[in-house]
């Protein structure tokens, strides 16, 4: 009789072994693909937040300064830290957002130019 209750409890103990191993495996499994999805739109995501901060310690942002730093892709969003030190007003922000679409269109413009060209 003792060895059957010996047994069972091994069992048991195996059984919670596997089900604990199995419950790793697929939180693991799950993380890793909430990383794939979530890096870049979560690194977009910290930069514009620091980038906010940041700005906030110069000036108080207004919602409209904020939606139009959410609404940046992450290369404008790293072209406006790069000046950064030139940013001191509201007023300098959106000059720097106008540029940053100027040249977009500049860009497209000349690729335009260059497929009607040839």
């Amino acid at each position: 009789m003792d060895f059957l209750k010996d047994t069972s409890y091994a069992i048991a103990r195996m059984r919670m072994k596997y089900d604990e191993m199995d419950e790793k495996t697929v939180y693991k499994k799950g993380i890793k693909k909430g990383m794939r999805k979530g890096v870049k739109k979560g690194v977009k995501q910290g930069k514009i937040s620091l980038l906010k901060e940041l700005l906030r310690q110069k000036w108080e942002l207004t919602e409209s300064d904020e939606k139009e730093l959410d609404s940046l892709n992450e290369a404008k969003v790293n072209q406006i830290v790069q000046v950064l030190n030139r940013i001191n007003t509201s007023e300098d922000l959106h000059e720097q957002l106008k540029k940053l679409s100027d040249s977009k269109h500049e860009a497209e413009n000349i690729i335009q130019l260059s497929y009607t060209h040839d």
